[in-house]
C-alpha cells in the first residue's frame, strides 16, 4: 500500500529533523499570527505578557491547530520560536495597544448573484440578454451583435464569425474575427 504523502505521520517519518525555518513563508506567517492573537487574548485577560508556564499552554493550542492542518514541525521548534517572538510582541502591544478585532462583513442579500455564463449585455433593439458565442462576441435573436472593439452592429447573411490565432508577445491568443463570404 502506498503511504499518503499528505498525512502528518508520513511527513514526520520523512523529515524527522525539520526546523521552523524549513516551513514555507505562508505557514510561518499563519503561525506567527496565531501566536500574536493568543498573546493578545492572554494580555486582555491578565494585563501581562505570558510567562514560560502559560507559554506552554498557548503553544499547546497553536500546535493542535498545526496538526489539524497537517503542518509538520517539532513542538520544541514552535516553542523556541514563540519564546523568541514574545519580547517583540510585548513591545508591539506596549506601543500600539491590543489590536481591535474586525467585525465580520455583513452580507448583502438584496443583490442577486450573477449566474455563471449569464451575459451583462442587453440588445439595444429588443432588450433581451445577448448570448456569448466567443469571448468578446455576443449575439441576440433579433439580428444584433456586439463585438468588443466594434460595439453593437447588425448581422448580415454574408458574415462568418471565427476565431483567429494571433501571436501577441510570446503568447498565442484566439481573437474573434468577422469574415465575409464572397
Amino acid at each position: 500500500m502506498k503511504p499518503n504523502h499528505h498525512s502528518l505521520a508520513y511527513k514526520q517519518q520523512k523529515q524527522p529533523n525539520k526546523t521552523y525555518k524549513d516551513l514555507k513563508q505562508k505557514q510561518k506567517m499563519k503561525i506567527a499570527d496565531w501566536m500574536f492573537r493568543e498573546t493578545c487574548i492572554f494580555y486582555k485577560e491578565n494585563g501581562e505578557i505570558p510567562n514560560e508556564e502559560v507559554a506552554k499552554q498557548i503553544i499547546d493550542r497553536i500546535y493542535e491547530k498545526l496538526k489539524s492542518l497537517a503542518i509538520w514541525v517539532p513542538y520544541e521548534e514552535v516553542y523556541r520560536a514563540y519564546l523568541l517572538k514574545l519580547p517583540r510582541y510585548e513591545l508591539r502591544i506596549a506601543e500600539n495597544g491590543i489590536p481591535e478585532e474586525k467585525p465580520p462583513k455583513e452580507k448583502k442579500e438584496d443583490v442577486p448573484k450573477k449566474k455563471k455564463g449569464s451575459s451583462n449585455k442587453r440588445c439595444p433593439v429588443c432588450g433581451r440578454r445577448m448570448k456569448q458565442q466567443f469571448i468578446g462576441l455576443q449575439h441576440c435573436k433579433c439580428g444584433m451583435s456586439w463585438k468588443k472593439d466594434i460595439g453593437f452592429f447588425e448581422r448580415t447573411g454574408d458574415m462568418v464569425f471565427a476565431l483567429e490565432r494571433r501571436k501577441i508577445g510570446n503568447k498565442q491568443k484566439q481573437c474573434p474575427v468577422i469574415r465575409y463570404k464572397e
